[in-house]
């Protein structure tokens, strides 16, 4: 077992290769993300929870499947937002057989085995510690107005950072080679251009 110091070292170095090789899919992903638009309407953020809701439903059962022998060191259970989705898009107008109806992801990205799982999760639990910034813009944007507690950017509520901390830490300990880095990164930036070009889709339509 790696020393505590150690172990923790190149936890953060795996984070930040992460972060460095995949700040310009991130970058390109965040520009068609238009949740913090002063413009903003109710039916926008609706759009955006449905495509939301397509990439996590394609991405979620892949992920689970993948990472099912550390469903539990990474605590799968909490970590999936389709629950959550669901909740905001009931409070939004949706019932059950709207739901049903809406299309799934076109091209879901491929997800051969661990590492790449590791990768896409890393994207889907940054933008859970990003949304916190989202979650106050939205708060303050829609006040007063019926759209919901916003139940998939509150997502972890006071734990956000821990379970950051926590993804860090577990990625680690499942993937601890540095050979196994570059397959850790293709899945995260399959991810990002998962996220980008279904948003790329709802403002084209």
């Amino acid at each position: 077992m790696l020393p505590r110091a150690v172990f923790l070292s190149e936890s953060r170095n795996l984070l930040q290769q992460l972060k460095a090789e995949t700040r310009p899919h991130h970058e390109r992903a965040e520009r068609v993300v238009r949740l913090m638009s002063p413009g903003l309407s109710p039916e926008g953020y609706r759009r955006h929870l449905e495509a939301l809701h397509a990439v996590h439903g394609a991405l979620e059962p892949l992920l689970a499947e993948a990472l099912d022998g550390f469903s539990s060191e990474l605590l799968l259970a909490e970590r999936w937002k389709l629950p959550l989705l669901r909740e905001d898009l009931l409070a939004l107008g949706h019932d059950e057989a709207s739901l049903a109806r809406l299309p799934a992801l076109a091209h879901p990205p491929s997800v051969p085995g661990v590492p790449e799982a590791l990768g896409a999760l890393y994207v889907l639990e940054g933008s859970t510690l990003g949304g916190q910034i989202i979650l106050r813009q939205l708060v303050r944007h829609f006040e007063g107005q019926s759209v919901g507690r916003f139940a998939f950017f509150r997502a972890y509520g006071d734990a956000v950072g821990p379970m950051w901390k926590s993804f860090g830490e577990a990625a680690l300990r499942i993937c601890p080679e540095p050979a196994q880095a570059p397959r850790v990164i293709q899945g995260a930036q399959d991810a990002f251009e998962t996220f980008e070009a279904r948003f790329r889709e709802i403002h084209d339509s």
